[in-house]
């Protein structure tokens, strides 16, 4: 198996060598690899990906849908197609994503996760209501049965609150504030494992989210994320306040949020209760 994963050029059904079926029959065959639905020569199939691979898309889907991405680390090789055929197909794949999701091939971004993300690319907003029943989901439901993948919906979640954000601006404040701490208040902060906070992607995405909003509860918003236990959504909550109100005023912020952590650790109080002790025994 090519190391970049299965769900390649080189296997797909619509490689001109393959004639219309998945595997890896036509690697033999001389001659240049055309994709068939983008019209698009691949110099290197076996590393070279886009969703419409069967792994992503059992139903065969035509229309060329998200981008096409090359290398082990999947960067951007063509952006994906700008037309009405290919909003059309994305929105009517968003009204068809449901709460359960199903087995997807593990590596790469899954079908209902790139066609979000597709979607905000495009900013389209004709997606705004699927966006918003998205973001209602239950992040840790599960396909049936065994789940050899572990799949649920928290990336799901996360990438449509952000999307969200992107297309109604102020509007998704609402829909950011209700995901913006969840799973915090389950979390041990004292002790904190960033590998035990599975709904931190929900709450990255949701403060990237208030970027787009320009409103006073925006920044409050982004004033309590700096407080998140998760350091990469601190930074960024630190990076877009910045953008906000300046880098002073995020410096006061950070000083006040170190001050209650030293308040409120055990140390601290309990040099002060040694300190209220000794006072009243000597006053």
């Amino acid at each position: 198996m090519p190391n970049g994963g299965s769900d390649c050029c080189g296997t797909c059904w619509f490689n001109s060598k393959n004639e219309g079926e998945p595997g890896y029959h036509g690697s033999t065959k001389e001659g240049i690899v055309v994709c068939q639905i983008r019209n698009l020569e691949i110099d290197d199939p076996f590393y070279t990906y886009c969703i419409n691979h069967p792994h992503h898309n059992p139903n065969r889907i035509k229309t060329p849908l998200g981008s096409v991405y090359s290398g082990d680390d999947r960067q951007i090789l063509i952006e994906s197609p700008d037309n009405s055929e290919t909003r059309d197909s994305l929105i009517e794949l968003l009204q068809k994503i449901e709460e359960t999701p199903i087995d997807e091939y593990p590596i790469g971004r899954g079908l209902d996760e790139e066609v979000i993300t597709q979607i905000g690319k495009l900013e389209e907003k004709g997606a705004i209501p699927s966006l918003k029943r998205i973001t209602n989901f239950d992040p840790f439901s599960q396909p049936k049965g065994e789940n050899p993948f572990k799949r649920n919906r928290i990336i799901t979640v996360g990438l449509a609150i952000e999307t969200l954000a992107k297309l109604t601006k102020d509007d998704a404040i609402p829909d950011i504030k209700r995901l913006i701490n969840i799973g915090t208040q389950s979390l041990g902060l004292r002790n904190y494992d960033p590998k035990k906070d599975e709904l931190a992607p929900i709450r990255y995405h949701a403060t990237r989210g208030l970027k787009y909003c320009s409103n006073d509860e925006s920044v409050e918003l982004l004033k309590g994320a700096m407080r998140d236990p998760h350091q990469e959504i601190k930074a960024f909550s630190k990076d877009i306040l910045e953008k906000k109100i300046g880098i002073e005023e995020v410096l006061k912020i950070e000083q006040e949020i170190k001050f209650k952590e030293i308040e409120n650790s055990s140390n601290f109080k309990s040099s002060k209760n040694k300190w209220w002790e000794f006072w009243k025994k000597n006053k």
